[in-house]
C-alpha cells in the first residue's frame, strides 16, 4: 500500500508539473505577442526558456543509477515533452492556436494571391494529354489557390483514382494533405480529421498531429478527445514496440518510404537530437 501511494503521488506530482510547464510556456508566447510578432521559432524560444525552470524536477523523477543513462533518458524526456507540446498547447493556449492559424491562413492568401486564371487553360491541356495523377494533382493545386474548393477536390480525388500507388499513403501524402485543406476550408472538419489519423506517421511526425489538432480544435474538439495514436509515446523500448503495433494495426498494406521522406525524416530527427545532445549509442 506504502508502494501504491508513493507511485499514485508521484504521478500526480508529474501531471502538476507538464500542466504548469504548459501554462509558462502559454504565457511565454503570450507576452512574446505583445512585445513583437510571433514567428515560427517562438515555440522553441519559449521552450528554452521555460525548460530552465523545470529541468531539476524532469530529472528528479528518472530513476537510474547509472549516469550515462540517466542522462540519456533525462534527453529523451525532454524530447517527448517539445514534441508533445508543440500540438497540446494549441488546445489550451489561444494565442498560439491563433498564431499558427494565422500563419496558414496568410500563406494561402499570399498563394491565391500570385494565382491566375489565365493558366487553368494550360492545365486543363496537359490532363487532356496526359491524364495522370500528377496532371490532377497539379491542376488541383491551382483550383486550389484560385478559391475552386470543389474543383480542386475533384481533380484530387481523380489523382488518387488514378494513382497506381494510391494504397500506399507515403506515396499520395501531399495529395491527401491538399485534399484535408480543402476539407477544412469546406467545414468539413470530420473528413479533413479522418484524413490526418490516416497520414499520422509516428512521433516524430507533429507537422500532420499540430495539423489535426487545429482542424480538431476549430471543430470544437478538446484535448481530452485527441486518439491515443496522436499522442507522443513513452520512449522505453517496450513502448516503442507497442507504438510500432498500433501503427501497423492502423495500415492495410505495407508503405514504401521514397528517398525525400527519407531525408526529411533524417534531418527532423538530427535537429532533434541536435537540440537535446542524444547520443544513439547511450541507448543501446
Amino acid at each position: 500500500m506504502v508502494c501504491f501511494f508513493l507511485l499514485s503521488v508521484n504521478g500526480i506530482y508529474a501531471q502538476s508539473y507538464k500542466v504548469a510547464f504548459k501554462d509558462d510556456m502559454c504565457h511565454c508566447i503570450e507576452q512574446e505577442n505583445l512585445k513583437r510578432r510571433l514567428t515560427e521559432n517562438t515555440y522553441k524560444t519559449c521552450f528554452r526558456e521555460t525548460l530552465t525552470k523545470y529541468a531539476a524536477q524532469i530529472d528528479a523523477q528518472i530513476v537510474e543509477e547509472d549516469p550515462n543513462q540517466k542522462f540519456y533518458k533525462g534527453q529523451l524526456a525532454r524530447k517527448e515533452l517539445v514534441l508533445a507540446l508543440e500540438y497540446e498547447l494549441i488546445y489550451s493556449c489561444n494565442t498560439y492556436f491563433e498564431f499558427l492559424e494565422s500563419l496558414r491562413v496568410s500563406k494561402m492568401l499570399i498563394a491565391r494571391e500570385h494565382a491566375k486564371e489565365t493558366d487553368l487553360e494550360a492545365y486543363n491541356q496537359q490532363v487532356a494529354l496526359t491524364p495522370n495523377s500528377i496532371s490532377y494533382f497539379m491542376r488541383a493545386q491551382l483550383q486550389f489557390k484560385l478559391g475552386n474548393l470543389q474543383e480542386a477536390a475533384a481533380d484530387i480525388n481523380r489523382s488518387l483514382d488514378v494513382n497506381p500507388y494510391k494504397a500506399n499513403v507515403k506515396s499520395t501524402r501531399n495529395e491527401l494533405l491538399l485534399l484535408a485543406w480543402v476539407y477544412e476550408e469546406q467545414n468539413k472538419f470530420t473528413d479533413a480529421i479522418a484524413i490526418y489519423d490516416q497520414l499520422y506517421s509516428g512521433d516524430f511526425d507533429t507537422k500532420i498531429a499540430v495539423l489535426r489538432a487545429l482542424a480538431h480544435k476549430k471543430s470544437g474538439g478538446t484535448s481530452a478527445s485527441v486518439p491515443n495514436v496522436i499522442k507522443t509515446n513513452e520512449s522505453t523500448n517496450d513502448n516503442k514496440n507497442s507504438a510500432r503495433g498500433r501503427r501497423s494495426a492502423t495500415r492495410t498494406v505495407k508503405t514504401k518510404v521514397t528517398s525525400d521522406q527519407v531525408i526529411e525524416k533524417k534531418k527532423d530527427t538530427s535537429s532533434l537530437k541536435k537540440l537535446f545532445k542524444i547520443d544513439n549509442k547511450k541507448g543501446n
